[in-house]
């Protein structure tokens, strides 16, 4: 089973994808990716949703947990529509999302 914890910031994703074998938890990958700031927010969250999806099939992700900067007041609207966003291609993809 694969399994990715992903940290939702203003300008950035982070990720760490494990697998779990015999009991065991390993990490694959731990990563971010960062959305050019001339991006406008449609843009931004096109590409993090292409590269999220690569992300996806390439590991054979079945499980997912989302989690949110804590610090986010300035821009909690675009915050939402990535959690949205992540929320939506991980359904479409048929991803658990477990919280």
């Amino acid at each position: 089973m694969s399994y990715i914890n992903i940290w939702i910031n203003r300008d950035e994703i982070k990720f760490k994808i494990y697998k779990f074998k015999n009991g065991e938890e390993k990490i694959i990958i731990q990563d971010k990716i960062i959305s050019p700031r001339s991006f406008d927010i449609g843009n931004r969250l096109n590409y993090l949703r292409k590269m999220l999806e690569i992300l996806i099939k390439q590991y054979s992700i079945d499980k997912a947990r989302l989690n949110i900067e804590d610090n986010i007041k300035k821009d909690l609207i675009n915050i939402i529509k990535m959690e949205g966003m992540l929320e939506e291609l991980l359904s479409n993809c048929g991803v658990e999302i477990c919280k």
